[in-house]
């Protein structure tokens, strides 16, 4: 793939108007691609998404097959992008059955869909979580996947059938297990988001479990590592960890976010509500396989993407997408 001409490509991203797919719409756009973002509002928001006659908007529920379908073929789409996600964990104990329709259902749809349309390549969006608990430092691509929660085994239910579709079928798709992301445009009470939103009132903060480690990417790094692994070599039906290989502990993005804020005399409770059913201690990736194929490295250092997402949180009203419908 490499040597991908996107001024002459169209592409679909599929949950364009998320998180992550809002700024890898962004970042397409800046490559010269003509974008078409799906997505049916549940989390995200056309307001995600930049205002570009390179960017055609579609309100449309990936659950719906021929939809998708009829999508791919009328834009004449030649990569996908599967961002599609129920990805807010804590729901998913409650929720097992959206989870499922959402994360594993959109993915089947999406693969069948771009084997009738001729797609060139699609890229799924997997998840960190599908590794589970790790005896490593850091985890790589080769590490035993034992997922513990709902979430994370509906999303490696759509990781593995996006493999099997590719032997199976021959559907050129890669899969890219992304670790924790952050900054502008978050769609649910992230830690990150959470922490910001609290300080925003005051230094007294209730949140979960404190120690617990993970590996924060800011966002527009993992936009442009997904781009890059579509231009990559990497095998199709390969699986490609994207994470920046630091991880920080709840208790220093407290510290951290404090201190860009300007919060004094910060206090922490541990509220047992927002502690996961079975957590797990540390996240950390090993995007060796990433860097090598790709070239890609984090070019957004952890305190200056914090202040990023800070002055966003601040120009936007101190207010998240998901504050508006509490």
């Amino acid at each position: 793939m490499t040597g991908l001409d996107w001024p002459r490509s169209t592409v679909l991203v599929a949950g364009g108007a998320g998180f992550v797919g809002s700024t890898l719409v962004r970042r397409l756009v800046d490559k010269g691609a003509r974008v078409v973002s799906f997505d049916d509002y549940s989390t995200g928001s056309p307001s995600h998404l930049p205002k570009s006659r390179q960017v055609e908007a579609i309100r449309a529920d990936a659950r719906d097959r021929l939809k998708v379908l009829e999508t791919m073929r009328a834009h004449r789409i030649d990569y996908v992008f599967d961002c599609i996600g129920d990805t807010f964990v804590p729901e998913a104990y409650e929720l097992p059955q959206r989870f499922f329709e959402v994360n594993l259902g959109t993915t089947l749809n999406i693969l069948r869909a771009a084997h009738e349309a001729g797609i060139r390549r699609v890229l799924y969006v997997s998840s960190t979580e599908v590794y589970g608990e790790t005896t490593t430092e850091r985890t790589d691509e080769n590490c035993r996947l034992h997922p513990v929660n709902t979430y994370a085994v509906s999303k490696l239910a759509a990781d593995r059938l996006c493999y099997t579709y590719h032997l199976e079928h021959g559907l050129p798709v890669l899969i890219a297990r992304i670790f924790n992301c952050y900054g502008p445009r978050a769609t649910h009470p992230y830690v990150i988001p959470e922490i910001i939103r609290q300080l925003s009132y005051g230094g007294q903060l209730e949140l979960g479990n404190t120690s617990a480690e993970r590996d924060f990417t800011y966002v527009d790094d993992t936009a442009r590592a997904l781009i890059a692994l579509m231009e990559s070599d990497v095998a199709d039906g390969d699986v490609v960890n994207v994470g920046s290989g630091e991880a920080h502990s709840v208790a220093s993005l407290v510290t951290r976010l404090a201190r860009i804020m300007e919060v004094s005399n910060v206090e922490v409770e541990r509220d047992p509500t927002r502690l996961r059913r079975h957590d797990i201690s540390r996240f950390c990736a090993d995007s060796g396989k990433l860097r090598r194929a790709t070239g890609w490295e984090p070019l957004v250092p952890i305190d200056v993407g914090l202040r990023r997402t800070v002055d966003w949180f601040r120009q936007n009203g101190c207010c998240w997408h998901w504050m508006r419908s509490e």
